[in-house]
């Protein structure tokens, strides 16, 4: 009877409560200078409680074998790993979209890319992310978030080394 009471309790007060999100910070590194640019990379407030991210990234180099890092991370006394850290070859899930989490990710950032290059990346290749907006309730229906501080790290490697890295901060409030 406990039992049932308590998830009446419980389910009363999680429904109806919309998560918010809002990007606190927005990074993009090059390590390599050779290897491309990012004309573009940041954040655009819309009103006080919504924002977007707006990254453009032009190569300067023909790139092959590209890896790519994916860590979504949490903040518990400092950034803490959480759920995922998947590294892949970027072509080679372009291609066939194959990797199960990457795809789930790529699904949500579609409508948001403008793609108009394939793999390998050629000299002056453009890849742009525009007014890219978090909507917590596609994101709460596959992930677990709780309200707090989240952050995604995407770094790309070339050659065996990090060259490019985009980290991106934001909080979830329930």
């Amino acid at each position: 009877m406990w039992a049932v009471f308590l998830l009446a309790l419980f389910l009363m007060t999680t429904v109806g409560h919309k998560v918010e999100s809002k990007f606190k910070s927005l990074h993009c590194n090059i390590y390599d200078p050779s290897i491309g640019e990012f004309p573009l990379c940041r954040i655009k407030a819309l009103n006080r409680y919504k924002n977007t991210i707006s990254v453009t990234f032009r190569s300067k180099k023909h790139q092959e074998k590209i890896m790519v890092r994916l860590e979504a991370l949490k903040r518990v006394n400092g950034w803490r790993p959480f759920l995922y850290n998947i590294t892949f070859d970027l072509c080679n899930f372009m291609e066939k979209r194959n990797n199960f989490y990457v795809n789930l990710a790529f699904s949500y950032l579609e409508p948001y890319l403008k793609l108009n290059y394939s793999c390998p990346l050629k000299v002056n290749d453009i890849i742009k992310c525009e007014k890219l907006q978090f909507d917590m309730e596609k994101i709460r229906a596959r992930f677990p978030v709780e309200t707090g501080e989240y952050g995604l790290r995407m770094g790309f490697y070339y050659k065996g080394g990090i060259k490019v890295s985009i980290c991106k901060w934001f909080s979830a409030v329930l």
